[in-house]
């Protein structure tokens, strides 16, 4: 966990840090100027800034290890998850460099470019894309299935976690059972059925994002991909895992049927499969559908546990222990009933 201090500084004192670092790395003085923070994240402290060199102004972004988080990730792994994805030019931030301790950025964190122009809707935007929903749709499960494509090499292994269905369940149960402040009926019920149907893998084991889901990735105004963001809770896994997440109602921007607001569910995993090269396994989506929402209420619980012990006042951590958590309570307990019909 970061140090308090460190993390209590201002932007002077954060602007000297990374101009340092970054004299450092390029071998010439650096001024640091502009910072702002992203608010929004859950597992990161976000911060754009300008870094001005003699070659000319650089706009970068920080991603650091925040006070307290909804999810404790590895920066080391996201680091390396954006670099392999950037390597096989899938669209996202291109990274520079890594602090895998306090002592440069205040906190573990890491800096990476900025794609400018781009916008990340809210989680109650009605229709966010528009009429470029389609685009946004296509270029999105493309992405996806290109990651998927990806086999994972030697280095992938060392670098990202390797957990399967019941590592997977076994990680987000945990995360209940030490966060949560009152009786959850509704996540035991459904982790006791998930404990009794794990699936077999659906394919060979993929890079999985994690967090693949509106909101986590910037489009134009046109509704073109620019970049997929938020890369911390990548490991080795099932790619059903992404699909079911990506495919929850909650980011649905209340279209029905529509994926994260954009193509319809059966267009959305006819263009995954096509970039992916995999099939999809309809019986291990549906334990997977599941999970999702198992996942999305440890989060929200662990989100109302940070708030209760007044960790944070960040209002993003505030916010996810209330809609979010009752809307996936809902939505897990009406997903139980039909599959115990």
């Amino acid at each position: 966990m970061p140090d308090g201090a460190a993390l209590g500084e201002g932007n002077g004192d954060l602007a000297a840090r990374l101009a340092r670092t970054l004299g450092a790395l390029w071998g010439e003085p650096v001024e640091v100027e502009g910072i702002s923070r992203f608010h929004g994240g859950a597992a990161r402290e976000t911060y754009r800034f300008t870094a001005k060199r003699a070659g000319g102004d650089e706009a970068l972004v920080l991603r650091r290890d925040p006070a307290s988080s909804l999810i404790t990730t590895s920066r080391a792994a996201e680091f390396h998850a954006l670099a392999r994805a950037h390597g096989a030019g899938l669209p996202v931030p291109e990274p520079l460099y890594l602090a895998a301790d306090a002592h440069e950025f205040g906190a573990p964190g890491f800096l990476m470019r900025e794609v400018p122009g781009g916008r990340a809707p809210s989680l109650f935007e009605e229709d966010p894309y528009g009429a470029g929903r389609a685009t946004t749709g296509t270029a999105l499960f493309t992405g996806l299935g290109r990651l998927h494509a990806l086999v994972p090499d030697e280095e992938d292994r060392r670098r990202l976690p390797a957990m399967d269905a019941g590592q997977r369940l076994a990680h987000w149960k945990a995360e209940i059972a030490a966060h949560r402040i009152q009786p959850e009926p509704v996540a035991a019920a459904a982790i006791r059925w998930l404990e009794a149907k794990v699936p077999a893998p659906s394919g060979a084991t993929a890079i999985v994002h994690g967090d693949f889901r509106s909101g986590n990735f910037l489009v134009d105004g046109e509704g073109r991909l620019l970049a997929l963001l938020d890369w911390e809770m990548a490991h080795l896994g099932d790619p059903m895992e992404d699909l079911a997440w990506a495919m929850d109602p909650l980011w649905s921007h209340g279209m029905h049927g529509h994926v994260a607001g954009t193509l319809p569910r059966a267009e959305a995993i006819a263009v995954w499969a096509a970039a992916s090269g995999r099939r999809f396994d309809p019986g291990a989506f549906e334990w997977w559908q599941l999970f999702a929402g198992v996942m999305g209420l440890a989060i929200w619980i662990s989100s109302s546990f940070e708030v209760a012990r007044h960790r944070t006042v960040d209002p993003v951590m505030a916010f996810a222990g209330t809609y979010p958590y009752r809307f996936h309570n809902a939505q897990v307990a009406a997903q139980l009933k039909r599959l115990m019909a």
